[in-house]
């Protein structure tokens, strides 16, 4: 530990963690939770700011169960979303070949999942990453957990709408869910629908990596948020089985992308988590493939839209039963087929062409 953390962000992160003044001893404030108080500074300049905040970190990491170094991070860090991986080994250290692969499978959990975030589908690092990824990871800090064997990846939370850290870390957490809802499924089918939801596999790739070597280690992955925009914190259990099983469903699911689609009709359904998966739509109509006249055919066909401009067009063309057109690369499974729409590959229309 270094300097310590400033009064206001001491009590920025006491009352995001649920602690609340009690009152009040010297022009000090005191913060109570549960059967602990900690008493916090009126200033930082006053002559033993320093000594008592030291003992503010250790009672608040007595009271939270966690390390003093930890809670320091955290106060002074305030502007960050934590994603963090702990192992459920029990030994205090990895070995070299471990963790050399964990490095290499959580950077690259987050390179694609914020490639994913900015509607980048390529399922592989190859070339260069866009600049605005190249520069969150650069942003993106990296430290071992001092409680248990551990990672914690430290996302940028920036004062932007909607901050490509906070979309990368929910896109992790989203991804993580759904990747283990599957394995854990006796539907032969289940990754292949991981995969139509936009969800690569790389990802999953990264993920069975952070189950070792060998893919058979128990992990967790934790999301906590900043308190600047605080969300739930939540827990991904990941058992020792499930590394292995993710890497081989995910490559015997994986469809291979079909060439172009285009497919003109009315819009059925819209669905746009903000938190998640954004701008799809569901479209039954006329698919052609690859300027195939041979292979139209209605159907009904999931589109991944480019914008938020698009899937306004799309709930409007809905409301109005007006004919939709949109056009991309298209992905197909035995049950399904989706087209990924480039941004100017949708358009509301008045009737099909013939």
């Amino acid at each position: 530990m270094t300097l310590p953390p400033r009064v206001d962000q001491v009590t920025a992160y006491l009352a995001a963690r649920g602690w609340r003044v009690s009152g009040r001893w010297r022009n000090a404030s005191v913060w109570s939770q549960s059967e602990f108080e900690v008493l916090v500074p009126p200033a930082d300049t006053i002559a033993d700011a320093a000594p008592r905040l030291r003992e503010l970190v250790q009672c608040v990491a007595d009271a939270e169960g966690r390390s003093p170094q930890a809670i320091w991070l955290d106060m002074t860090t305030p502007d960050f979303d934590i994603v963090s991986y702990r192992t459920q080994d029990h030994s205090s250290t990895f070995t070299l070949p471990m963790g050399a692969g964990l490095l290499v499978a959580v950077q690259d959990l987050i390179a694609i999942s914020a490639r994913e975030s900015l509607g980048d589908n390529r399922t592989t690092l190859q070339g260069r990453p866009p600049e605005a990824v190249r520069l969150l990871l650069e942003r993106s800090l990296l430290s071992l957990s001092q409680e248990t064997v551990g990672l914690d990846i430290r996302l940028p939370f920036d004062n932007d709408p909607a901050p490509l850290g906070r979309r990368t870390a929910l896109r992790v957490m989203h991804s993580s869910m759904a990747v283990l809802q599957a394995a854990r499924s006796t539907d032969e089918d289940a990754f292949q629908h991981v995969l139509q939801q936009g969800i690569s596999e790389a990802v999953c790739t990264a993920l069975a990596g952070l189950a070792g070597p060998d893919h058979t280690a128990a992990f967790e992955l934790g999301f906590r948020w900043s308190h600047l925009a605080p969300l739930d914190d939540t827990t991904v259990q990941f058992p020792g089985e499930a590394g292995a099983l993710i890497l081989a469903r995910s490559r015997n699911a994986d469809p291979a992308p079909s060439g172009t689609g285009v497919v003109e009709g009315l819009v059925t359904s819209l669905s746009d988590d903000e938190s998640g998966d954004r701008w799809r739509i569901k479209v039954r109509g006329i698919l052609t493939v690859n300027d195939s006249e041979s292979e139209r055919r209605r159907q009904l066909v999931a589109v991944r839209l480019a914008n938020d401009a698009d899937y306004a067009s799309a709930l409007a063309a809905h409301r109005d039963g007006r004919i939709v057109r949109a056009s991309g690369a298209l992905t197909r499974t035995r049950r399904t087929s989706e087209i990924t729409s480039t941004a100017k590959g949708f358009a509301a229309i008045d009737q099909p062409e013939p």
